[in-house]
């Protein structure tokens, strides 16, 4: 039985489990990305890599000993076989998730800027070619 409303039910079963403040609850939810789906710090702590991608722009999130470790790369090439733009690290823990999600977030920026610029291609998109009668 949960003693809060539906809606709070398992912000209370999270927050008493964990013992994790209302506060810090709060930031730690604000610290999402403007642009990609990355998952929880659960995932690093369990020594799992994660890539993600949008256009050209790719990133990659490690853990490494207590640190995570971030790589950013352009292109179409894989991790492997493409020179970095960009590399961070921050400590391996919620918050320093946070941290370089929002440097990732930061790296995006700039990326869009040096498409817009010409200076970085992005993917061309498909357009199918419209029928006419």
């Amino acid at each position: 039985f949960c003693r809060f409303s539906a809606n709070n039910c398992q912000k209370a079963v999270i927050e008493d489990t964990l013992f994790i403040s209302p506060e810090r609850l709060s930031k730690m939810a604000k610290n999402i990305s403007a642009y990609f789906d990355i998952p929880d710090v659960s995932l690093f702590l369990e020594g799992n890599t994660f890539i993600g991608s949008e256009n050209t722009f790719n990133f990659r999130i490690k853990p490494d000993g207590d640190k995570l470790m971030s790589s950013v790369w352009y292109g179409m090439k894989c991790f492997e076989l493409s020179e970095m733009s960009d590399e961070h690290e921050e400590e391996k823990s919620a918050e320093g998730l946070a941290a370089l999600i929002h440097h990732i977030d930061g790296e995006y920026g700039k990326y869009m800027k040096l498409v817009e610029s010409g200076e970085v291609k992005g993917r061309r998109t498909y357009k199918p070619e419209q029928k006419t009668e």
